[in-house]
Order: structure tokens, then C-alpha cells, then sequence
């Protein structure tokens, strides 16, 4: 039998609300035989309540090494954002050790790819922190996090672009009653579809941008703007 012991990571959701040493003797929740001193009576502490309904005390460093307030959504979210500012860092300061060079091909790209994976999630994360505050998003972003905007249906631009922007067109099924009517094909594209059987157009994958001057065209990107790491997403100003 191996008894050697393992590491264990738990995950635990608690009650709790300030109490002192001291109280929590008056109410009986220290161990039996446990009477804090005069010195400790007003030692800071918690009381913890467990699922289940089982009520205990903890001192504050040892309750605030293991818990974060969780109470609200802005919160949660603060607290993930700060786990994986600490996991970035973390995989950050691992590929910049000689421990990386060791790693084979594959480990290596799929670590660094995690870890601008990992950038792009904190960036997410501190933008909605800041859009649940009311603020304005402020973090830029990568054009793989920029086709994810785009999938959800937001709006995109680089930082240097002024008043025009891209956005993915709606998938449409365009059945032959409005063909002969649609004021963007020429006639002699209408007459070729409703030519053959079961005429119809299916709009799929199209990205339009449009330009300050409201003119539009379908977007495909360049090189440049596939490296580059200025996306934004853009917000109408009665989305705010």
C-alpha cells in the first residue's frame, strides 16, 4: 500500500460574517475545552457556516488565505479575473525559465498559445468588470478574440480606424419570391438564378465594412490585420 500522500486542491462555497474570539465562545463554536484569553478575546475572526447547516469559527488570516467574498456577480468575476492573472503569470514566468526549452515541439506551441489564450481571456474579463462598473471598454484585443466579437454579433475596428467598421452579415436564406426584387443584384444575375430549378441565394461567412461616409463592401483581412493586437469592440452609444 503507497502512503504517500497527495496533493488535493478543494473548491468550497461557504456562509460567513465577521465575529471575534471572543463571541464565538460565548455562542460555543471554539473546541471544547478552548477559552481564548483575555489577549484573544478580541482576536478578528469569522463565523463560517458549511453546507449542510454546520456553524464554526475561523481566524481572519487563516478565512481570508482560503475564501473570497463571492456575494455578487461583479465579484465572481473579479475574483476569476484575479485567478487568471496569477495562472498567467504563472505560465508566463514558466516559458521565460530554461524548464521550457526542455519541453518538447507540440508542449511548447500549445503552452504559448495558451498563455495568449489566457492575455486575451484577462482582457475579457477586465472589460466586463469595467462595462458592469459603467465604464467604457478600454483593453484592445486580438484578431482571433475580434472573429469571436464578430460571431456574437458585435461590431469590430482597429484603434486607428475613425467612425467605419466591420461587422458579419446575418446568414440569409433568399427564396425566389424575392429575388426579382432585390435592388443589390443586377438583372442579369436575377434572370440566371430564377432560370434554374428551386432559384434561391444563401448569404453565409460575409464580413461588410463600412466607412465613415456610409459606404459599404464586403471585408476581408489583410496580413496586418490578422497579427495585429489593436481590435476593439465597438459599442453604439445608446448600447452604453
Amino acid at each position: 500500500m503507497n502512503n504517500q500522500l497527495k496533493r488535493y486542491t478543494g473548491t468550497k462555497t461557504v456562509k460567513a460574517r465577521p465575529m471575534t474570539m471572543g463571541e464565538a465562545y460565548e455562542c460555543k463554536l471554539l473546541k471544547e475545552g478552548v477559552r481564548p484569553s483575555e489577549c484573544e478575546t478580541d482576536k478578528a475572526g469569522y463565523l463560517v457556516e458549511y453546507e449542510g447547516g454546520y456553524q464554526s469559527w475561523s481566524p481572519k488570516d487563516v478565512f481570508d488565505a482560503a475564501y473570497k467574498l463571492s456575494e455578487t456577480f461583479l465579484d465572481r468575476l473579479m475574483n476569476e479575473c484575479e485567478e487568471i492573472c496569477d495562472r498567467g503569470e504563472k505560465c508566463g514566468d514558466f516559458i521565460e525559465s530554461d524548464n521550457f526549452e526542455k519541453l518538447g515541439y507540440t508542449a511548447r506551441i500549445l503552452l504559448v498559445a495558451q498563455d495568449m489564450i489566457m492575455h486575451e481571456y484577462h482582457g475579457l474579463l477586465l472589460n466586463r468588470i469595467d462595462a458592469a462598473k459603467g465604464g467604457n471598454l478600454c483593453m484592445p484585443f486580438d484578431f482571433g478574440t475580434a472573429v469571436n466579437f464578430l460571431k456574437a454579433g458585435g461590431a469590430i475596428r482597429r484603434k486607428g480606424w475613425h467612425k467605419k467598421f466591420v461587422v458579419k452579415q446575418v446568414p440569409s436564406h433568399i427564396a425566389a419570391d424575392i429575388i426579382p426584387n432585390m435592388q443589390s443584384l443586377p438583372q442579369v444575375a436575377k434572370d440566371i438564378l430564377m432560370y434554374h430549378e428551386n432559384p434561391h441565394i444563401d448569404y453565409e461567412n460575409q464580413m461588410l465594412i463600412i466607412r465613415r461616409d456610409r459606404s459599404a463592401d464586403s471585408w476581408h483581412p489583410t496580413s496586418e490585420d490578422i497579427f495585429a493586437e489593436d481590435w476593439e469592440l465597438v459599442i453604439p452609444p445608446i448600447n452604453k
